[in-house]
């Protein structure tokens, strides 16, 4: 089937981590000229700088996969279990899909297989590529290109707005300069995030966490920590928002008891932004939240922190945050604007 397929794809996730199979699916991926999308602990397998990685495999956050998914006709999934994070309603209905889980149960739970294969993701890349023989790149490939550059033109007028507070967009359009090249990041859920992650590439197997299946908001800062103390030398960036970080607000204390050097970004539209933006714009229930000073809570624990107010202030408070080696917490002021996956909640693109 992949083999005779003309608009194929990839869908890599947790399954690819955590059998180590990094390695052996981007040499399938060089080998067959197949497009690749990563989703989960699956992000970064293939670094988004690839040619042929086209980025997130959820199209509520990269419309290069809702285009691909509704026109693929054989779609070889890894190690990803078919729910809310990858629908089976996004997934065209006559295309041709290949599941691979180690996890039997998982195998055509929520959408019905071609073919069903109940092993390690790693065995199963070694199989398939002594099975195939390298394709060259066709239209198909091109036609993802071209909603690529479409999508990213897209992302690009959302950051070039000039607006106080800050457009979430144009605040990750200068993290994406600003941040360690070789940054780990720890995601959180909300509206804030779901700008970056639709924006930040992952380009490193490990090296983007994100909640869990039952999508545990507030998280990120426990699983940030987690992730220094892994990572003692490594760059550890936090990325949530203001309703978020109350969940898991006290784990600022065994950052600084343990002088773990996180660096916390905090998006502060004083409110549930995906909810507020999901509710409408004329009046909302219970999404209103203060404009609390969270540099201020940070410094309060003994970490240090700075308020962030004006794009030009962000820059220079990231490399100040990195080289100051302590527990630090920058509150973004930002606007409360729809993103990506909001807009797609609500059909709006």
């Amino acid at each position: 089937m992949l083999q005779s397929a003309e608009r194929p794809l990839i869908v890599a996730g947790s399954g690819v981590w955590w059998s180590r199979a990094e390695t052996d699916l981007l040499e399938f991926v060089d080998y067959t000229q197949l497009p690749v999308f990563t989703i989960t602990l699956g992000r970064g397998a293939v670094p988004d700088t690839h040619p042929l990685c086209f980025g997130h495999a959820d199209p509520a956050l990269n419309r290069i996969a809702a285009r691909a998914f509704g026109e693929a006709d054989v779609i070889l999934i890894l190690g990803k279990r078919i729910d809310f994070r990858l629908s089976p309603a996004t997934i065209s209905q006559t295309a041709k899909v290949i599941q691979v889980d180690i996890h039997a149960a998982e195998l055509g739970m929520n959408r019905g297989l071609e073919v069903a294969i109940h092993a390690d993701a790693r065995t199963t890349l070694h199989a398939l590529r002594n099975a195939v023989a390298p394709k060259k790149r066709g239209p198909w490939i091109e036609q993802l290109l071209n909603y690529q550059r479409a999508w990213q033109s897209w992302l690009d007028r959302e950051a070039a707005t000039p607006e106080e507070p800050i457009h979430p967009a144009a605040a990750f359009a200068e993290l994406r300069k600003s941040l360690p090249e070789n940054v780990l990041y720890s995601w959180d859920g909300g509206d804030f995030c779901h700008w970056g992650r639709a924006m930040m590439p992952a380009n490193e197997p490990g090296g983007w966490l994100r909640l869990g299946p039952l999508g545990t908001i507030g998280a990120a800062l426990p699983n940030g920590l987690a992730l220094q103390m892994a990572h003692p030398d490594r760059p550890v960036v936090i990325i949530t928002g203001d309703g978020a970080l109350g969940f898991y607000i006290s784990e600022l204390d065994p950052a600084v008891r343990h002088n773990l050097p996180v660096v916390i970004i905090v998006g502060n539209d004083a409110g549930w932004g995906l909810e507020r933006e999901l509710q409408g714009v004329e009046t909302t229930v219970g999404c209103e939240l203060r404009a609390t000073r969270y540099d201020i809570v940070m410094q309060g624990f003994g970490g240090e922190g700075e308020n962030i107010t004006s794009l030009n202030q962000l820059a220079p408070a990231i490399r100040q945050a990195f080289t100051s080696r302590k527990p630090y917490l920058l509150n973004v002021n930002v606007k409360g604007v729809r993103s990506p996956f909001t807009r797609w909640k609500l059909g709006d693109g």
